[in-house]
């Protein structure tokens, strides 16, 4: 007896990923301008759109995230005689890479003249497999009228909806389920640990030795809204880089990348937390703090289309990215931010955004592989280092200059005390570029230093001659 030929969709079920949606976005990183052109083009049908934007990218499937699950079931049909056909809305040129790749499927359903959905699809199916039983492996509720049809009915990572509307219709469906959390997905695209970098915020507060409630708690919810606008910043960050991320050692295992948080819900969480961080701001901090988030966001936005391959201004952006943190603290508290705490600000965080560079290549020296999507040769690693350390040490030099200034001795009853710091951070410093040298440190410095015993020390030191140059 002829085994049911087993047809399955691409976007969302093979892959957790859509392919259309990365074609957009890497549409949208060659030509931010093209938003305008393709909104038109959706509005004239969801063919037409297609077409367009397979006409101006090729993207590459060949690291295409695959659900493991899904393709081990397919093994043990393949190997049980099934005929496997890959059936999907997806223009053909793509669903024939995808194919070819994994080297299992018979043929291939997409589509060539129209858009091979819902019904236009199950009408395929049903041509192709020609009054034969057949399986269907599908996501979504357009899969309904297939799933119907079909003689078994696989369902991968439903949602509630797509499963209460297929059993509202008497369909059984066999569901395929991820091992993985989305919602720690989730979690981990928004990098949490990263609001950290958000203390800065407060720094305006504590260099003037302010202890208003109210301006702590109007910080606060700065704090969490620049967090929450940054979280989306992020997402977009990794998305506009999928391509790169998962042909990196590393970077392949970001959710986006490897597909635990696919794009077609990374896209809506990105736009909840940038809009929620944005009404957060205008509503509990006040518009000049949300019109500093707003640069914030479009200097992110440059970085990112634009300036992230460019090579040492990216490095420089980075640290005026961080400084715009300190200014943003400046402006929600009507402190007005001394030249001293800039300039200190500036090198500081030019150093740390070099020591993110100099790990990312050495860590893919190690692996004996080559940067993808920066500005950057391997050959560039020690001029990197030495503007990186020479930022540092620069940083100390204003803060001794500062500690020296009539401004020091204003603000501070001994400020000698204050002398105590330029060592430590010295050695800090020193201590972080060690680590990059010999390879242990983390791509992000910041990541680091949280977990780091001795860097909550110096800062603990630091807070404790600060008291006592403030008081003693």
């Amino acid at each position: 007896m002829t085994q049911p030929v087993v047809y399955v969709d691409l976007d969302g079920t093979l892959s957790p990923s859509d392919v259309l949606i990365e074609s957009c976005l890497m549409l949208l990183k060659q030509q931010a301008w093209m938003v305008f052109p393709m909104l038109w083009w959706a509005l004239r049908g969801g063919w037409y759109f297609k077409q367009q934007v397979a006409s101006r990218v090729n993207p590459n499937l060949e690291f295409l995230p695959i659900d493991a699950q899904v393709l081990d079931r397919l093994n043990q049909l393949k190997a049980a005689g099934h005929t496997l056909v890959l059936a999907s809305a997806s223009v053909a040129r793509d669903v024939q890479k995808v194919a070819a790749r994994l080297g299992i499927f018979d043929r291939v359903l997409a589509s060539q003249t129209h858009n091979l959905k819902g019904r236009a699809k199950l009408q395929a199916i049903e041509a192709d497999a020609a009054g034969r039983p057949f399986f269907y492996f599908g996501d979504a509720a357009v899969d309904l009228p297939i799933w119907k049809a079909s003689a078994h009915a696989f369902a991968v990572n439903p949602s509630r909806a797509v499963v209460l509307k297929a059993r509202a219709s008497g369909i059984e469906l066999h569901e395929i389920r991820s091992r993985a959390s989305r919602l720690r997905a989730a979690a981990k695209a928004m990098r949490l640990q990263q609001w950290a970098k958000n203390a800065l915020l407060f720094l305006p507060l504590i260099a003037a030795h302010n202890r208003s409630m109210e301006l702590w708690v109007s910080m606060f919810w700065g704090f969490v809204a620049f967090g929450l606008v940054a979280s989306a910043t992020y997402i977009w960050n990794d998305l506009m880089d999928l391509n790169a991320d998962r042909q990196h050692p590393r970077k392949r295992h970001r959710p986006m990348a490897s597909g635990a948080l696919p794009v077609v819900q990374a896209l809506p969480l990105m736009m909840a937390l940038g809009l929620g961080g944005f009404a957060m701001s205008a509503w509990l901090v006040g518009v000049a703090f949300t019109a500093v988030l707003l640069i914030y966001t479009v200097l992110t936005l440059l970085y990112t289309f634009v300036f992230k391959r460019t090579a040492f201004v990216d490095v420089l952006l980075l640290a005026v990215l961080y400084t715009v943190r300190v200014i943003a603290g400046g402006v929600a508290t009507g402190i007005d931010l001394s030249s001293w705490l800039l300039a200190i600000s500036l090198f500081v965080f030019l150093s740390l955004a070099l020591v993110k560079r100099c790990a990312e290549l050495e860590f893919l020296q190690l692996e004996g592989a080559q940067p993808q999507g920066r500005g950057y040769r391997m050959s560039d690693l020690s001029y990197l280092v030495s503007m990186g350390i020479s930022s540092g040490f620069v940083a100390v030099l204003v803060l001794a200059l500062y500690v020296d200034s009539q401004n020091g001795s204003m603000l501070y009853k001994t400020p000698e005390y204050l002398w105590g710091i330029c060592p430590l951070f010295l050695y800090w410093l020193m201590r972080i570029w060690i680590m990059t040298s010999r390879k242990e440190m983390m791509d992000d410095p910041v990541h680091f230093a949280i977990h780091d015993r001795i860097s909550w020390g110096f800062l603990l030191a630091v807070a404790v001659l600060v008291a006592l140059a403030r008081w003693a």
